[in-house]
């Protein structure tokens, strides 16, 4: 073996682990699982508006679909890999952000009176959810490919 083929080998390697960092981010970010995670984040703040039995129906759903989206999405994943501690705290950091959206959705609409506090609360954070998806996503790209692991 050669230097030179040495070094297309290596080239072709890391090609391969770009194109595999992106298939992850890609499919980490892609809509039909931030809807459904929009979705679920409303259902769980709108049941606080609900009479009990259908509040506790309400959360059983919304945790339900969040259980199953994260199986199917793991499931259906082009690309498996740990993901890295640097990937994990900026998902809990970007997850307390939506939740300090939602508390003071939740006290703003209460503070003005409005009707269904949690309904309209919920829907500031769902929106707000879609859009962390997508802002987000560049940071997690360069998150993946400062990490170097595949």
């Amino acid at each position: 073996m050669t230097s030179y083929d040495a070094r297309t080998a290596l080239d072709a390697i890391h090609q391969h682990q770009e194109q595999t960092r992106d298939a992850y981010v890609r499919h980490s970010s892609s809509l039909p699982y931030m809807l459904l995670t929009a979705l679920a984040v409303f259902g769980f703040s709108a049941a606080v508006d609900l009479p009990n039995p259908w509040r506790t129906l309400t959360l059983l759903a919304a945790g339900a679909l969040m259980a199953v989206m994260l199986f199917v999405h793991q499931r259906r994943a082009p690309v498996r890999r740990k993901p890295s501690g640097a990937e994990w705290a900026f998902s809990v950091w970007v997850g307390g952000v939506v939740t300090v959206i939602l508390v003071a959705a939740v006290i703003g609409a209460r503070l003005l009176k409005l009707p269904e506090p949690g309904v309209i609360a919920g829907a500031v954070a769902a929106v707000a959810t879609l859009v962390a998806g997508y802002v987000t996503r560049p940071i997690i790209k360069a998150i993946t490919r400062r990490d170097g692991h595949v």
